[in-house]
């Protein structure tokens, strides 16, 4: 049974998803209003340039007493890795050791039920971090175009075969969850742990976890990923991510 002592942080990085955004708060209040669990929403607005910040303060003031959002803008878009690190250090200013941080993204094709199994798999199986996985039994992917479902499989295979680390399959899906106490640790480590500032930042997590892999339980959870839910294109450039992740081998491999 989950511990309600473990508060969950959401880090939701995004760039002008004013379409998707009011959609995922109601699934969000509606998911935990009787969950009985605190939730902090860390909401990294990457240099929108849509309606993003006025569409959040009115939501603000629709969320359940249970779940409070924290802002937090940057002028000019940075990329992903620069998100995911402004996410990352206000949650570890804020977290207890037993919260749990979860990464998802902002235009529902990421679910918040899912988002709870990963929170679970973290509280009640002990797991240090847990990624909703494309390549799991029973994992669905809806939506999407076969050739970027085809060249995702071709880049995990990649990252397998150079930095395997036991029950991890997918490295590039960034919607996991992680135990505060763990991670915020390790990137203590670390002078510049959010160094890839595109796509290629949540496989350079991995990597870069990899060399603590033996003091870390990882697990996966089927992903039912929803492209089908999304409203607008897609900020990811193919070509370039695949460019990006190519690289990212490289040098984490050799140099």
């Amino acid at each position: 049974m989950q511990n309600i002592n473990n508060n969950i942080y959401y880090i939701l990085p995004a760039l002008n998803e004013s379409q998707n955004i009011e959609k995922l708060f109601k699934n969000l209040n509606s998911f935990y209003f009787d969950k009985g669990i605190k939730i902090f929403i860390i909401y990294v607005d990457d240099g929108s340039t849509d309606d993003t910040a006025e569409k959040l303060i009115i939501l603000k003031n629709q969320l359940s007493n249970n779940i409070s959002l924290k802002i937090v803008r940057h002028k000019k878009n940075l990329g992903l890795g620069e998100a995911l690190k402004s996410g990352f250090n206000y949650c570890f200013s804020k977290a207890s050791d037993n919260d749990v941080l979860i990464t998802m993204d902002t235009d529902n094709s990421h679910t918040i039920e899912q988002s709870y199994q990963l929170y679970c798999k973290i509280v009640n199986e002990n797991a240090d971090i847990t990624i909703a996985s494309r390549y799991v039994e029973n994992s669905k992917i809806r939506g999407l175009k076969n050739i970027r479902i085809f060249l995702s499989y071709l880049a995990a295979k990649m990252f397998k075969i150079f930095f395997s680390i036991e029950n991890v399959r997918d490295y590039t899906c960034g919607f996991r969850a992680y135990r505060v106490k763990k991670i915020r640790n390790i990137i203590s480590k670390y002078e510049n742990f959010f160094s890839e500032t595109g796509f290629s930042a949540s496989a350079d997590i991995l990597l870069k976890l990899y060399k603590y892999k033996d003091q870390l339980a990882f697990s996966e959870i089927p992903i039912d990923l929803r492209y089908d839910l999304k409203e607008g294109k897609s900020k990811m450039k193919i070509i370039k991510t695949i460019y990006l992740n190519l690289r990212l081998i490289f040098i984490r491999k050799f140099n």
